[in-house]
Parts: C-alpha cells; structure tokens; sequence
C-alpha cells in the first residue's frame, strides 16, 4: 500500500500519469508517437509559413510585372497612331526600354532566403540581359523549389521566369518588347507591327494571370494545410494530456482513501498488540 500512496504522491507533485514506461507500456508507446508526430509538424509549420512567404511575393512581385505590361500597352498603343513622329517613337521606345529593364530586375528579384525568387533550386538568377534584345533562361528554369508540407504532400512555392514571360513558340515577353523597341527606333510605318506588338501584350498580360491565379490557388491550398495542421496539433495535445496528465482531484482523494485506510490498520493494529493473551480468551 505505501508504494501506492508513493506513486499518487509523485502524480500529484509532477501532474503527470505516466512516471516511467513501465507504468503503462502501451500509454507510453503512444507517447513516443505523439513525440514523433510533434516533431514532423513542428518541421511542417515552419514549412508552410515559408511557402506562404514565397507565394505572398512571388503574387506581389506578379502584380508589378503586370502593372509594367499595362505600361507598355499604352506605349504600344500610342506608338500605333499615325500623327506620331519619329522623334516621339523614339522616345516610346526608350520607355519601353526602361519597361523591359524592370522587368529584368522583377525577375531576379530575390527571396526571404536571399535566393533568386523565380530561379531554380540550385539558386541560378532567373534571367540574364544579353544586351542584344536576347534573353537567357536556366535550361532547368521549369525547376523551382518544392517544399514538403505534409505526409507525403509538397508544394511549389513560387514559380519560373521562363513560364511568366512565356509566349509560346520560343518567343518570350522581354525579347518581344525588345523588338518593338527596335522597331520604334527605326522610324516610318509602324502601325502593323504595333497592331501585332499589342496582341502579343496582350497574351503576355493573360500569361502572367493565368501564373498568378496559380500561385493564389496554392496560397489557399498552404492556407487550409496551415488550419489542418493546427487542427492536428490540438488533436494530439488533448491526446497527449489523456495519456500523460493525471487527474489530480481524484489522485487526492484515492491517496486520502488510502491514508485513512492505512491509518485504521495501524490503529488497529497498536489496540490489538495491547491486548494480553487472557483479553483474546474473554
């Protein structure tokens, strides 16, 4: 009985059920487990917090790129009508230039981790300059970070230059705004190759919507795993708090039982060794 009232005394003093393993093998199994699971999801939460990060930029720095196109369709625009004069498309094109720089610098922007945001996972920058109207992008381009976020489940947490300026065919955004550049600078009609730089722009402007709804899609699907994952984590500290906590309140009383128990017995016990052998033959 005293090791009873020992082991409730320790449950009171610690609050805690389980002292050593042997006190419940299969309790203390699951607790191993709920270690196991904790450590993952602590893992998994720093994850998703990163994921999120990456995406709320990737969708900031989208929208500049947008905005920057939006630019140059009204250059475009204003490029096309016929009273212009060369000087004055001149001076579109070296807005448009100026557009296509920025864009350059939007592209290799970097991230929270100091990595090129739409660059590849060996932390190659995502676009290079060739200063010729050309541009160059990663052959490994398509290849961006995918982050584990769950149980066998990863997330692409921002996305490639390569898709955001892509026209299809080979040709890309910057290199197309380039040309119209060049066109602007070389003077004369160039009313048809506006008419077919704004329908370009205007593929591009849908390119880059089409990579920015990808990437809110993913921003909700990291958003609900973030809510699962809270989910998960209360789910197992009321689990753990079952197998684990002791219930002090009934602790108490069971060791008060126990005591005044124990007190009887020996109260007997000391009225019964003064009892002499003629007492016991009454």
């Amino acid at each position: 009985m005293s090791d009873k009232a020992q082991e409730l005394q320790t449950q009171i003093a610690t609050g805690k059920k389980l002292i050593k393993p042997s006190d419940d093998p299969a309790g203390a199994q699951q607790l191993a487990e709920l270690d196991r699971r904790d450590a993952d999801a602590a893992v998994y939460g720093t994850n998703l917090t990163l994921a999120s990060s990456l995406l709320d930029q990737a969708d900031g720095v989208l929208k500049q790129i947008t905005a920057q196109l939006t630019r140059a369709t009204e250059l475009a625009t204003q490029a096309a009508t016929g009273t212009q004069t060369d000087a004055a498309r001149k001076s579109i094109a070296t807005e448009i230039t100026s557009v296509v720089q920025s864009l350059v610098t939007l592209a290799n922007s970097r991230n929270v981790r100091g990595q090129p945001l739409f660059g590849t996972v060996d932390g190659t920058k995502a676009v290079t300059d060739n200063g010729n109207g050309t541009f160059t992008f990663p052959a490994n381009n398509t290849l961006v970070s995918e982050v584990p976020i769950a149980d066998g489940q990863t997330i692409q947490a921002t996305e490639s230059a390569k898709t955001i300026f892509d026209l299809g065919n080979g040709d890309n955004t910057l290199a197309m705004l380039s040309r119209m550049a060049a066109t602007l600078n070389g003077g004369g009609d160039v009313s048809s190759s506006m008419s077919t730089a704004l329908d370009s722009l205007s593929q591009a402007v849908d390119q880059v919507a089409n990579v920015q709804a990808s990437v809110g899609s993913r921003s909700a699907r990291v958003d609900l795993q973030q809510q699962l994952l809270t989910t998960a984590n209360t789910d197992r500290a009321d689990l753990r708090g079952k197998l684990e906590q002791v219930d002090v309140t009934d602790a108490i009383v069971q060791l008060q039982q126990m005591m005044t128990a124990l007190s009887a017995s020996q109260a007997s016990f000391t009225k019964l060794s003064q009892l002499s052998l003629f007492d016991y033959l009454k």
